[in-house]
């Protein structure tokens, strides 16, 4: 429990309030929320069996922070990924596993 409760503090800045109305305060943490249960969505559902665990921070060095860009061709549009990136397999892992969720 108390690393669910870093983890909001740390990776989602579920702490950081900072204006004096409560509508804004209330709305932002609405937000931090949602933020986090998609996370947790995306983890649950996205991610290979040993890497469920990943705590935000890491998840935003994997998947976030890539150095990419689209590229469009005619009617096709393509997202190239640097050719040094580390995490390139990890990346199309997921990608391609949130590309055969069905929604019902």
């Amino acid at each position: 429990m108390e690393n669910y409760i870093k983890e909001a503090k740390n990776g989602f800045y579920f702490d950081h309030m900072n204006s004096h109305a409560f509508l804004v305060n209330e709305v932002k943490m609405m937000l931090t929320l949602l933020a986090y249960n998609l996370t947790n969505w995306l983890r649950t559902l996205c991610f290979p069996e040993g890497q469920k665990t990943m705590q935000i921070d890491t998840i935003r060095t994997r998947l976030i922070k890539a150095a990419s860009k689209v590229v469009k061709s005619g009617r096709s549009l393509y997202f190239k990924l640097s050719s040094s990136f580390v995490y390139q397999n990890f990346f199309w892992d997921v990608l391609n596993r949130i590309q055969k969720l069905q929604l019902e």
